[in-house]
């Protein structure tokens, strides 16, 4: 049977971003970044851009990049497959009720206002 791992984030007691691992589910990545960083530590699914080694922060609720000169900008997110597929089909949607609308209006224009059998 084959193993599969995900992504994490690990989070030190100050929110320091110290690295990112793989384990097999939340609640080990969590127990061992506590065991390692401390009671205050955390894991979280790796789905922001951001460099380990205590260089990217956490605070706020939110994961933040440290540019070179001292400012902060808020991490990237990386949308999961499941994110993608969703605005896909929220796109798909909005374009199939435009497409709609178009094609109403063109009957219109042509005179297919009437009813026909």
């Amino acid at each position: 049977m084959a193993e599969i791992s995900y992504a994490y984030i690990q989070v030190d007691s100050d929110g320091a971003v110290q690295n990112i691992a793989m384990f097999e589910n939340y609640e080990d990545a969590n127990r061992i970044t506590r065991a390692v960083y401390g009671d205050q530590a955390f894991a979280a699914e790796y789905r922001y851009a951001v460099r380990p080694g205590g260089v990217d922060r956490f605070h706020s609720g939110r994961f933040w990049h440290m540019n070179e000169d001292g400012t902060e900008t808020e991490a990237e997110y990386i949308p999961t497959e499941q994110d993608k597929i969703n605005a896909l089909q929220k796109e798909n949607a909005q374009l199939k009720a435009e497409s709609n609308d178009l094609t109403l209006a063109m009957a219109e224009v042509i005179g297919g206002d009437g009813y026909v059998e």
